[in-house]
């Protein structure tokens, strides 16, 4: 795992110093709110502070993260940039305070979606109940896929809604004119179906231009894998699409097809007939390692969401700028533009990046994700406290 430029022993500092912030918060919390009702606790306050405060503190607090924002030192610890973090070389773990672990797995385990920072916190179930991540010894005996599943790392847990949501927000503000890019929850199927009836009423305004629909969504219930589509329609015939290209991103070489690619033909069969099969070219970029189950659980890969919005982004960029090369272009020409487009995953010569690489790519796409949210949840604190002011 390349490193970043903070050491272990400049973040084990930072943290030292946040875990006395929050105490000192939690410490006031409790002398304000014993006022009120008293706390009952079979310990002393400092090893209450030390243990179960911030458990508490969550379970009795509206907005409990928010309220935890309110304070300078601790917000600027939470958005720290991925430079100021220090990461494990083998498993690629940040290295938390014993105080920021807890507040993001509380805020997973207690509070609602909207605080749930993506990919810093460890399931409930995986929890102590001070919100530390429990040791795998303590897990049931029988419980093999809970001790060693994706879930336990940093660098291969899955996404939440809150990443589905920025990428999504960074793919459809490039929808313009006659591209319209979709990028929402649900099926392929579905948008499929509702890309039919959009054609169907564009022909009944008279519009003539060819409209290029880049859909960004799961298979299917049956195969929840994440996969980009382009559609290029004419009004003149809503019904059929001029051309289609798919994208997948697991590791293969074209021009054989992903695991997933009969789920493609599936969906798209079921809404524009069996014929569709032979206008669908595959146009796919071999990203995503595949997962080998005797592998460590933190090789895993699945960053999906994260390869799927760059092919998807790579398509609406490429239907606004040269729609004549995805009209007519060869399959070749189509993907190797794609590639120019996708500097995050591929180098200058268009030769995919070094695994090494692209794992660290990945792993500050996910650091920042978690920054994003913690940054909108501070914007709210601050327009509130305008507000209230």
């Amino acid at each position: 795992m390349q490193q970043v430029t903070c050491t272990r022993e400049t973040a084990e500092a930072a943290n030292c110093n946040f875990n006395l912030e929050v105490q000192s918060f939690l410490r006031k919390w409790v002398i304000r709110y014993q006022t009120e009702m008293p706390l009952r606790f079979d310990q002393s306050l400092e090893e209450y502070l030390s243990n179960n405060a911030l458990r508490d503190f969550f379970l009795h607090s509206a907005h409990p993260l928010k309220q935890l924002l309110q304070e300078g030192c601790i917000a600027r610890h939470l958005v720290r940039g991925i430079d100021h973090v220090h990461f494990d070389p083998v498993s690629g773990d940040p290295l938390f305070a014993t105080a920021e672990q807890r507040i993001y797995n509380l805020a997973h385990r207690i509070d609602s979606e909207n605080m749930h920072v993506p990919f810093r916190s460890v399931q409930p179930a995986k929890q102590t109940e001070a919100g530390d991540i429990a040791d795998i010894s303590t897990y049931p005996p029988e419980s093999d896929r809970l001790r060693y599943n994706s879930g336990n790392h940093f660098a291969s847990r899955p996404a939440n809604n809150n990443v589905f949501e920025e990428n999504s927000k960074k793919c459809v503000v490039k929808s313009a004119g006659n591209v319209h890019v979709v990028f929402e929850k649900g099926y392929l199927e579905e948008r499929l179906h509702e890309v039919k009836q959009w054609m169907v009423e564009i022909n009944h305004t008279g519009v003539d231009t060819c409209q290029y629909f880049v859909i960004c969504s799961r298979h299917s219930p049956k195969e929840g894998h994440f996969g980009a589509s382009l559609l290029i329609m004419d009004p003149v015939n809503p019904h059929f699409p001029i051309r289609v290209y798919v994208c997948d991103t697991l590791l293969k070489d074209l021009p054989h097809h992903p695991r997933w690619w009969n789920h493609f033909i599936t969906e798209y069969s079921n809404v524009f007939g069996d014929a569709i099969g032979e206008v669908i070219e595959d146009l796919s970029h071999p990203l995503q390692k595949v997962n080998v189950k005797s592998d460590m659980p933190y090789r895993h890969d699945w960053d999906c969401p994260y390869y799927v919005t760059s092919m998807t982004e790579a398509l609406a960029d490429l239907s606004l700028a040269d729609p004549y090369l995805l009209a007519s272009g060869s399959l070749k020409e189509v993907h190797d533009a794609m590639k120019i487009l996708m500097p995050d995953y591929y180098l200058a010569d268009q030769s995919i990046k070094e695994r090494g690489e692209i794992k660290f790519v990945n792993l500050m796409k996910r650091w920042n994700s978690g920054v994003k949210v913690i940054r909108d949840l501070l914007t709210d604190v601050r327009d509130n406290l305008s507000l209230e002011l």
